[in-house]
């Protein structure tokens, strides 16, 4: 699978050239097939994110539900 970047780059260029193809009309016969096909896109660049290990971020502590990989508690102010 592509890194998470990688993917976004991708699907943010087929929306850029599904977006130029409505707006011109050239090749407005593949506007339906690519409307048909983007939710499969969007699934596949959802999995290639959620599945990109190749940033490793720390792990949570006990009676931790949820927090940033970037800051600490200190900096966030609200704890």
């Amino acid at each position: 699978m592509l890194s998470a970047k990688k993917s976004i780059f991708v699907m943010t260029a087929y929306l850029v050239i599904y977006i130029i193809l409505i707006n011109t009309g050239l090749l407005f016969i593949l506007v339906p097939y690519l409307y048909i096909v983007s939710p499969f896109f969007i699934v596949w660049m959802v999995a290639c994110i959620l599945k990109d290990t190749r940033v490793k971020y720390p792990e949570l502590k006990e009676n931790e539900e949820w927090g940033y990989a970037d800051k600490t508690k200190d900096e966030l102010g609200f704890f």
